[in-house]
């Protein structure tokens, strides 16, 4: 009898364990959701409040800024400049942000990742070796090296 319930226990905790799940972003409930320090706006989303969509202008999507080097910390081998929702209002929920990285001459970018993200490269003066990894379908310990210089 003790076996027959430790089995039955054990079915029913397996199958309620290995239930498929379903985790998504939702899409966005509106097309544009402009941020504004304005408390009396009505909608309240990522953490901004929402400018009325009738009321959003082009200079909402607009900021200048990234045709300047940024100031370079020492031993950093370059200098960064970013954009984002607190620079340019209309990136809000929109999910992009912008940057400028100059590098200096034989400098390294470390590994790292964006979760839920992309990243665009250009390359103005010099050249850069730039790649990724994706996992290996064939075999779980190996990737795949995605590479190219850009001139």
């Amino acid at each position: 009898m003790r076996m027959w319930w430790f089995i039955t226990t054990l079915a029913i905790t397996a199958f309620f364990c290995n239930s498929p799940a379903y985790a998504y972003d939702n899409n966005p409930l509106q097309d544009i959701c402009v941020a504004v320090n304005d408390s009396q706006a009505a909608v309240f989303v990522n953490g901004k409040i929402c400018k009325d969509p009738k009321f959003a202008t082009a200079n909402d999507f607009f900021a200048s800024g990234l045709n300047g080097s940024g100031i370079a910390a020492p031993g950093a081998g370059g200098a960064a400049k970013f954009l984002d929702v607190n620079n340019m209002p209309g990136l809000n929920t929109l999910g992009i942000s912008i940057g400028r990285v100059d590098l200096e001459p034989q400098r390294l970018v470390p590994f790292h990742t964006h979760p839920r993200a992309t990243e665009l490269i250009t390359v103005l003066e010099g050249n850069v070796y730039v790649g990724f990894l994706v996992p290996d379908a064939a075999n779980f310990f190996k990737s795949r090296l995605f590479s190219k210089i850009l001139y």
